[in-house]
């Protein structure tokens, strides 16, 4: 099992990639984060999904961040998580969009959309909501306390 987190644009707040570090390091699963390059605008899109679509693997696991996507508790989303890790036993790739959102060919590769609010988040910041998130997850399958 490998997890893999696409995201459209680079992280230059230091603290936040020290933050997202400090959770990837304590993973149960190797942990990929990859960036590919952002476009400057919407007529962009078509180029941000070849760069995404080229780094998901034919029998990946697609989990898209999307407003349209279902919004879970910490505990639905372990479960989740626990499912897909158990009956589907394939690698799992979440992916971030770009500021523009995703573009429909993105959108018909994911096997799953998944929202954290109908509010819009900074992507960076969205990076670590969703690496904690993980991470919370695999703590709550292991009745660890620090969900609590």
């Amino acid at each position: 099992m490998k997890l893999t987190l696409i995201c459209v644009g680079k992280m230059k707040q230091t603290y936040l990639k020290d933050a997202i570090q400090d959770y990837v390091k304590q993973m149960p699963y190797p942990f990929e984060i990859v960036e590919v390059q952002d476009e400057k605008e919407s007529s962009g899109m078509v180029i941000e999904e070849k760069r995404i679509l080229s780094k998901v693997n034919l029998n990946d696991f697609v989990i898209g961040l999307a407003i349209k996507g279902d919004m879970l508790s910490s505990e639905q989303f372990a479960d989740k998580l626990d499912r897909w890790m158990t009956y589907d036993k394939k690698d799992l790739t979440f992916i971030i969009g770009g500021s523009y959102g995703f573009s429909e060919a993105v959108y018909q590769r994911c096997n799953y959309l998944l929202s954290f609010s109908k509010m819009t988040f900074p992507h960076q910041l969205m990076r670590l909501i969703l690496v904690e998130q993980i991470y919370r997850g695999f703590q709550i399958l292991k009745n660890h306390p620090y969900h609590k």
